[in-house]
Order: structure tokens, then C-alpha cells, then sequence
């Protein structure tokens, strides 16, 4: 027997706004580059372990593509290879939630050849596997143990797929929900199929002699992400045979970080901005391919504000998007906020009617507190500080009608 392995596809993602198209179709490509080697490698199943789309809603073309894509491997290896592989979804949390997810989507009666883990349905077994889903949840391990782990007692090659962390396997960000290897272990699995983790881990031996395999994803998902993106094919025998599948990016997508140990001009940053970018688009033009650049600026500033950054960013069809964060620059210690103070709020917003008193009455609150409690050296309230204006803001605006929603 021959399997797929593959995980996080997010298709219809379109993060950063800035550069939506490019994201959505560079991850299409990459779903699509997929399909083209797995219906190559003429598997018998196909295991896609959660998050195949990006958000619960969607739009119909993204809808009808995957549709059409996953018939397509289907259609296509019984062609080239005379025989119908199965695939089989788990949901990831990007997929949705239970009894509302994207998944839904593509189901048909007539697709026989997929089949869609649910709450109700969480095992899959044919005269070959016996498969248990455990799609995603909070509580990886309160979902693990009251589950799947009773579900895992079937005939032939036993399969676990989750959408979740794994200890001492995968990088568990702080404070996260996982599951360690020796609990997976208790259930006795051939193989435990894993999304969620999006940098692919090599294939690990579980204590009882099972293997764990976590593919990642298909694409980028953001900047600060490492390339070498793809999928496991596995051939299934008495020792399997593990073999990484590398999807070719479409855009490349980089971040880097300039940083100084010391206080320094605006005119500095900008002419490490400015480097930093051709860096990039010399090795763009080396590959021939587009793509994007986040270039995070951490460090002090000597005099003005990150305003006063200006960047000469050279023009390329290949350089798709720049964008510089400033959010951890500190300002000089004796810097001097810009004042406003003789500025009739009230007569500047004269247009918005009633709502115009509101506006002012919030200004004056907020410039007290900016006066009061702002940071020193960025002249900011911190995220605690502000909820209050928010909230006030909310119910305000809430609380009034427009001169154009009355007529």
C-alpha cells in the first residue's frame, strides 16, 4: 500500500491584505502542484490532516477548485494507475467548528471516494486500514484519551490522524494543547498522521514500534515561516519507506530583522531598509521568480520618529510588496509629541451633527490620558490602557444615529 501525507493546504488564504491575490494563488498553485505529484506517485489513500481551507467562509471558486482538484487526483490516478485511491479529511481549526465548517462544502453522495471525519463518524475502515479521525479540539489530550483512544481498536493497518501538537516531536508554542508521544503509544498505531504544526518533522518511532509523521504545510503561511515546503509519500511494508515531497513555491516570501545595539538617525534605518531590499531582489532576479519582503525594524532612534524613515525602494516587476514594521522602534527619551490643543474638535467634525459632541468629549479624554499615563518612549497607552476609550467608543457609536441614516 502507498500513502499520501499531507496537511495545512489553508486554500483561500489571503493574508496580508496588501498582497490577498498573490497569497490565494500562490497557495492554490501549491494544492495543485500536490495533486499533480500524488496522482503521479499513484497512492491507494490519501490522508489530508486538517486545515485544508483557510476560513469557514469562502468564496464559491475557491469552493468548486478543491472540488475539482481532489476529483481530479482521483480521476486521474485510476487512469495512469487502474485503481480509486481514498481520501480521507480530518477538520483543522481553520476549517471551522463543529456542525459549521468548510468541509461541508465539498461533500457530495456521490463522491464516494472521500470520506470526511465527523463527531458522529470518527472511523474509516475498509478490508485494509482501520483509521480513527480526531479533528481539531481546545484539548488535545482530553480529546485523545475519551475519543479517539477508544475508537483505536480495529483490523488491519491502524491509523491515527490529528489536527494538534506533539511533545518532544513538534515545537509546542508556550501555553499550547498537545499530547505526548507516549500517550499515543498506549493506543498501539501502525501510524499517526499529524496537521496543525507547520514545519515538516521527519518520521519518528513511537515506543510501540508505530511511526508519527508530521508533513506541515503546503505553503508559506507567513512571513516568518522557513521554506521547504510539501508532503510525505509513504510505502507501506514490514519497514516503510518514508519519501519527502518538496512543492516548488510559486512567490519567494522572506523576513528579516535590522536591528542596532545603539541609538541611531532615521537616515540609518532607511539606508539599511534600502539594502536589505536589494538583497532580496538580487536574489529574486537569480531565481527568476517574484516575491514579497517584511523587513521588521527593532532598535532606538536617535532623533524624530519612524516617520521620518524614508525609504527608497527600488522599482522591479519581480519585488511584488515591501512592507517595513516600525511597531518595536523606540522613540528618542526627549522627544516631543506634536500638540493639537487649539484645535476646535467639535467645528472640525461639524458635519457628523450631534455626534460631533461625542467626538470632542473623547478627544478630551484621551488626550488626558495620553498626558497622564503614555509611555515615555513611544508616547503610546499600552493595549490595557486603551480598552476602555475602545469600549466607550463601541457604545457611542452604537448609541447614535447619522444625519445620513435618518433621511
Amino acid at each position: 500500500m502507498k500513502f499520501a501525507v499531507i496537511a495545512d493546504t489553508h486554500i483561500g488564504r489571503g493574508i496580508p491584505l496588501a498582497i490577498a491575490e498573490y497569497r490565494r494563488e500562490a497557495i492554490s498553485k501549491a494544492f495543485s502542484g500536490a495533486v499533480d505529484k500524488i496522482i503521479k506517485e499513484g497512492v491507494d489513500y490519501v490522508f489530508h490532516c486538517g486545515d485544508l481551507f483557510e476560513r469557514r467562509t469562502l468564496r464559491p471558486y475557491l469552493v468548486q477548485y478543491t472540488h475539482d482538484e481532489l476529483y481530479r487526483l482521483v480521476r486521474e490516478t485510476k487512469r495512469i494507475h487502474g485503481k480509486t485511491p481514498k481520501i480521507l479529511i480530518i477538520r483543522g481549526n481553520h476549517d471551522g467548528r463543529q456542525g459549521s465548517d468548510t468541509l461541508n462544502y465539498i461533500k457530495h453522495p456521490l463522491a464516494d471516494y472521500l470520506h470526511i471525519f465527523d463527531e458522529e463518524n470518527i472511523t474509516y475502515s475498509d478490508e485494509r486500514i482501520h483509521v480513527v479521525g480526531l479533528n481539531y479540539y481546545d484539548e488535545t489530550e482530553k480529546a485523545y484519551m475519551q475519543v479517539a483512544k477508544p475508537s483505536m481498536n480495529g483490523s488491519g493497518v491502524k491509523i491515527l490522524m490529528l489536527h494538534g501538537f506533539i511533545q518532544a516531536y513538534n515545537q509546542v508554542p508556550p501555553y499550547s494543547s498537545s499530547i505526548t508521544l507516549d500517550q499515543l503509544a498506549e493506543s498501539n498505531p501502525d501510524y499517526v498522521f499529524t496537521g496543525h504544526y507547520h514545519r515538516r518533522c521527519a518520521p519518528q518511532k513511537l515506543p510501540n514500534g508505530g511511526w508519527v509523521v508530521t508533513p506541515g504545510s503546503t505553503e508559506m503561511y507567513d512571513f516568518a515561516e522557513t521554506p521547504g515546503k510539501g508532503f510525505y509519500i509513504i510505502e507501506h511494508n514490514n519497514k516503510p519507506e518514508f519519501t519527502w515531497v518538496e512543492l516548488e513555491p510559486m512567490h519567494i516570501m522572506k523576513q528579516s530583522v535590522v536591528t542596532s545595539e545603539r541609538r541611531r538617525p532615521p537616515e540609518w534605518y532607511a539606508e539599511k531598509v534600502k539594502s536589505e531590499v536589494e538583497g532580496f531582489l538580487k536574489k529574486l532576479r537569480e531565481s527568476g521568480k517574484p516575491g514579497y519582503i517584511r523587513i521588521k525594524l527593532e532598535g532606538d532612534l536617535s532623533e524624530g520618529f519612524p516617520s521620518d524613515i524614508i525609504l527608497d525602494i527600488p522599482e522591479d516587476p519581480l519585488l511584488l510588496w515591501v512592507d517595513v514594521d516600525t511597531m518595536k522602534m523606540e522613540l528618542p527619551a526627549l522627544t516631543i509629541r506634536p500638540q493639537k490643543d487649539h484645535i476646535d474638535v467639535k467645528d472640525y467634525f461639524s458635519g457628523f451633527g450631534e455626534f460631533a459632541e461625542d467626538i470632542r468629549e473623547m478627544h478630551v479624554m484621551v488626550a488626558d490620558a495620553l498626558e497622564e499615563d503614555a509611555s515615555s518612549s513611544t508616547g503610546l497607552l499600552k493595549p490595557t490602557q486603551r480598552v476602555p476609550y475602545i469600549n466607550e467608543w463601541v457604545k457611542r457609536f452604537e448609541n447614535r444615529i447619522f444625519r445620513e441614516a435618518e433621511e
